[in-house]
């Protein structure tokens, strides 16, 4: 089978209409290698190969318990004008050396509160009606859904398959799916169904009739159930998610007239006033402080003019005071010189000495004296010239400082007070937001409630289940023909042990295959044959068992994270070599969780061996640099799913990231 194109037309994220060619251009190159971000439309792609080839069937990411229509009307593109989508898929698929082709092509449209779904299947080029009506069926012959999971997959899970109970029921499940033992299993409910109306049809009319009203009760609350179910989905769907799209948009108006300013506006009317006080505190003591002998710094050279002054006049009245003393003594010196017969030359030297200085003194007392300051007049002054006046700047610079802050929080805080918006501008915007919030909570409890009435229904259907078991198991029919009926019962729980040993020799036959096929692609991925002898799967369990070369059992759960995640890739490798059937491989962030040191063994021992036509969906973080120059001899075409976060679209471009489209 060869998957030669995707069509995706308004699905998910990808608007428009968008095809991608995923035909493999040679055998060499069998791997197609789509790029994206992490919610850019990965994913999305993977679920849609899945829907379209099963429909109602597939099993997508996020389609959980939502009813199918439901989710088909949630997976079409938001800015779709039409409210339409399609996905069309072409392959070939090869039967007894004839190459056919196929082309899929799954439609619906949103209209009227409901969504309408259209199949159409062509086969070389003709349509074929009937193959579209029975594809449920049909397409078990080119991709069986119960072995889609060995070809399907997401990277980031597989590590399950080689982790604990896990891995025994994924095991399990793909190898009932690859022998066909569902088939036994739908046998074995069949005789079930078979064993209970032949006890049912060995009772009295009393019991029949309880029965019958059992089983009425429960189809009557198991159609509640589904009723429910699909009343909560829609109110989900359209009208809780629709009203919380509704508060987003009012939210964004809300915020654009400053609403939150508007709840905060009693608290910013209190900063307001309180910084208010704080530049009024402020002002105040400026002024005390302005009212001592600040302004003394304004005439400072004055001041500092005064005290030279002062000085002069003080040298003035010593010199004056001076004058008579001296006078005095230097006539005493000199008659005390004569009197001692000192030379006349050095008596005369020192008389004009005395004379000079006498003069000096005499012009210096001479000077007019005006201030006349006080001694403690001249003292303040000094001691303001001094370091008052040093200290009184400091004081007055940190002072206004302060009161600048002040001022300026007072500026900010009215700022922010006259851009909360008045009632009458923000009113409806209120009052709208919180409408909607009380319908979103009414809706919710609605929701909840909903399900709290699922659950209790639920446990209703238990006990009616549990009443009904007994009502077949305990009443033995005592009339007609016992016998033959006890011989049928007989004879249903001999065919159903002969089922079970069935079912056990089926799997216990080809687990052998199976588990040397996991074995050798294990050992290819690892490349230690000395890490493990054997690995067998239990057939009853499905449990895994590894030996090492020393004959002791390894436990998975101590190999390294990375050997983990390889023995799961080994399994699904293993079981899809075991299914025979040659089909494409897809795989959603194949490097997952794995280190550095085992990235390497999948991109050069799996991705090129693994199919014929591998579909690779990476990040930008793991197939890059000497991954993807590894890899690269082996790519046939390179795409790059670019979301664009203003459009909310996924456009599909040639090439590989930044890189040009590979050849």
């Amino acid at each position: 089978m060869i998957l030669e194109s995707i069509t995706l037309n308004n699905f998910g994220l990808y608007a428009g209409r968008q095809t991608i060619d995923l035909t493999p251009p040679s055998r060499d190159k069998p791997i197609i290698l789509l790029g994206g971000m992490n919610g850019g439309g990965k994913t999305t792609f993977l679920d849609a190969l899945q829907l379209c080839f099963f429909g109602p069937h597939a099993k997508t990411s996020s389609r959980g318990s939502t009813a199918y229509r439901d989710y088909l009307s949630s997976s079409i593109y938001r800015g779709a004008a039409n409210q339409e989508a399609s996905i069309e898929i072409r392959f070939r698929y090869m039967v007894e050396g004839n190459e056919d082709k196929y082309r899929l092509s799954r439609s619906w449209r949103r209209g009227n509160g409901n969504c309408k779904e259209s199949f159409v299947v062509l086969k070389n080029g003709r349509r074929e009606d009937v193959l579209a009506q029975n594809w449920a069926s049909q397409v078990d012959e080119f991709l069986p859904l119960n072995i889609a999971h060995l070809f399907l997959f997401d990277g980031e899970q597989i590590e399950r398959y080689a982790s604990g109970d896990e891995s025994r029921s994924l095991i399990g499940a793909g190898i009932h799916g690859l022998l066909g033992i569902d088939l036994v299993d739908q046998l074995e409910k069949d005789l079930r169904v078979y064993e209970r109306q032949k006890r049912t049809e060995t009772r009295d009319d009393a019991v029949r009739a309880a029965i019958a009203t059992v089983e009425r009760g429960l189809r009557d609350l198991r159609s509640r159930v589904d009723e429910l179910t699909q009343q909560r989905a829609a109110l989900l769907a359209h009208k809780i998610d629709r009203k919380r799209k509704t508060l987003a948009m009012i939210e964004v108006s809300y915020k654009k007239l400053g609403g939150f300013l508007y709840e905060r506006r009693t608290e910013i009317e209190h900063e307001l006033q309180a910084a208010e006080r704080v530049v009024e505190e402020g002002a105040e003591a400026l002024r005390e402080f302005a009212a001592g002998p600040l302004p003394m710094l304004l005439v400072r050279d004055l001041l500092e003019s005064a005290a030279s002054r002062d000085q002069q006049e003080e040298d003035a009245r010593r010199a004056r005071e001076l004058f008579e003393v001296l006078r005095h003594r230097d006539q005493e010196v000199l008659e005390h010189l004569r009197s001692e017969s000192v030379e006349k030359d050095a008596v005369s030297s020192l008389a004009e000495y005395f004379e000079a200085d006498r003069g000096r003194r005499r012009s210096l007392g001479q000077q007019e004296t005006a201030l006349n300051l006080l001694p403690n007049v001249r003292n303040d002054l000094c001691g303001l010239l001094e370091n008052g006046f040093e200290q009184l700047l400091a004081a007055s610079t940190q002072h206004l400082a302060a009161q600048g802050k002040a001022r300026q929080r007072v500026a900010n805080a009215r700022i922010e007070h006259d851009s909360v918006p008045t009632s009458d501008v923000i009113s409806e915007v209120v009052a709208e937001r919180q409408t909607t919030k009380t319908e979103i909570a009414a809706l919710e409890v609605q929701y909840a409630g909903i399900g709290e009435e699922i659950c209790r229904l639920g446990r209703e259907i238990e006990r009616k289940e549990q009443s009904l078991t007994r009502l077949v198991r305990d009443e033995v029919a005592d009339q007609g023909n016992a016998d033959d009926q006890e011989r049928i019962l007989r004879h249903i729980d001999r065919v159903r042990t002969t089922l079970g040993e069935f079912r056990l020799a089926v799997i216990a036959r080809h687990v052998r295959r199976i588990e040397r096929l996991v074995l050798e692609s294990y050992q290819q991925l690892l490349r230690k044959e000395s890490l493990i002898a054997s690995l067998s799967i239990d057939p009853a369990s499905f449990a895994i068992t590894i030996t090492g070369r020393d004959g002791k059992v390894l436990d998975a759960d101590r190999l390294s994270a990375g050997e983990r995640q390889l023995l799961a890739v080994s399994l699904l490798w293993g079981l899809a070599k075991a299914s025979g059937r040659p089909l494409p491989t897809a795989i959603d962030t194949p490097l997952g969780r794995l280190d550095t040191a085992h990235r390497m063994n999948l991109v050069e021992r799996y991705f090129p061996f693994a199919s014929h036509q591998m579909l690779l969906l990476s990040t930008d973080e793991e197939l890059t640099g000497e991954y993807l120059d590894r890899l690269q001899p082996w790519i046939g075409r390179t795409y790059t799913l670019a979301y664009d976060d203003n459009a909310e679209r996924t456009r599909v471009v040639p090439g590989y990231f930044d890189s040009k489209e590979m050849p």
